[in-house]
């Protein structure tokens, strides 16, 4: 099984200095939010979701990386509820999706959390947004609303015991790692803001949806034993091998020749950019401003396949699976 599997990555490699720091402030965060107890600290901390952050964002500044930190805890948390029967139930996971989702409308009503958890989504967002414009918070809004759509039609699926076709579960992959809200997190933990014409440049479109695509496909391959032990059928391995009708090993192959690919694309395409920006006579602001977040994004690929290789999220799947099931639900981080 590849939950060891690695990927050459021609992009830059770093670690936020302030990291470790920022991961004691999470976990501080985490407990006085009561998304976690001192006797759990041990088992959310066992898959360094901090770590991960001071990989994907390291030029974040010191509010950018902690608001990072709990974009990042809280859709761990919240997927995390969905390997439960949640995630066979599309009833509960609806009344889940639209719980979350009613709290992105503060002009409409008084977001009233119910939960732990959505208390300290309503805190993340709203923090998220102090400062953007209301066009970053109308995109980033989106961004989470097909997110919490997208838990539901991957409960549906689950239910139906289908396999999807490749092309419907790659739209479907795109939205439920929750990679758009983290590509979004870029600018968050930067502190900046990426104007509408560079944003929507073809070239950096694409780079954003390879960005989530290799992330979320490269999950897929790590992730795999531990999938397979939970009896999970989307997976990108699980679905190209129902698909072409081929072994594992084959199946294994072609999907990490397939996230490989959305790597040599994505660099092609960055390297692209100086030259776009000379056709669009981008002002020189705006261009520093998009090539922050492209290095941004970049980071997010060799990071992320670095932190892959470091945390136990997909190793010992066995080990992890009899103490929590397929993953933790927030009540085991709070019953010991």
């Amino acid at each position: 099984m590849p939950a060891d599997v690695t990927f050459d990555i021609p992009l830059p490699l770093k670690q936020h200095n302030g990291w470790h720091a920022a991961a004691e402030r999470n976990l501080s965060w985490l407990t006085r939010r009561r998304l976690i107890s001192d006797g759990t600290i041990g088992l959310y901390d066992l898959f360094k979701s901090e770590k991960l952050v001071g990989y994907t964002f390291p030029d974040a500044t010191e509010r950018g990386l902690d608001l990072a930190n709990r974009i990042v805890s809280v859709c761990t948390l919240l997927d995390d509820q969905f390997d439960g029967p949640a995630g066979r139930d599309p009833a509960k996971a609806r009344e889940i999706s639209d719980g979350f989702t009613a709290l992105l409308e503060p002009l409409v009503r008084e977001p009233r959390p119910r939960t732990p958890l959505q208390a300290a989504f309503c805190e993340t967002w709203s923090d998220s947004c102090n400062g953007k414009t209301p066009a970053w918070r109308a995109r980033a809004a989106e961004s989470w609303r097909r997110y919490f759509g997208s838990l539901v039609h991957e409960s549906g699926n689950r239910r139906r015991g289908v396999f999807l076709s490749l092309d419907c579960y790659l739209e479907q992959r795109l939205v439920t790692g929750a990679m758009q809200q983290f590509t979004d997190a870029c600018e968050v933990a930067g502190e900046f803001e990426v104007p509408p014409i560079a944003f929507n440049i073809p070239h950096v479109r694409i780079m954003r949806r390879l960005t989530a695509d290799f992330v979320n496909l490269a999950n897929d391959l790590a992730s795999l034993e531990k999938e397979i032990a939970a009896g999970e059928t989307d997976n990108l391995v699980m679905v190209i091998r129902h698909e072409r009708n081929c072994s594992m090993d084959e199946a294994i192959q072609r999907a990490y020749h397939f996230v490989e690919g959305r790597v040599a694309r994505f660099v092609q395409l960055r390297n692209e950019i100086p030259e776009v920006c000379d056709g669009l006579q981008l002002p020189d602001a705006e261009r520093a401003v998009l090539h922050r977040y492209t290095d941004a994004l970049a980071a997010w690929i060799s990071g992320y396949e670095r932190w892959q290789r470091e945390t136990f999220r997909y190793r010992r799947a066995g080990d992890v699976s009899e103490v929590t099931g397929a993953g933790y639900r927030l009540e085991d981080l709070l019953e010991r």
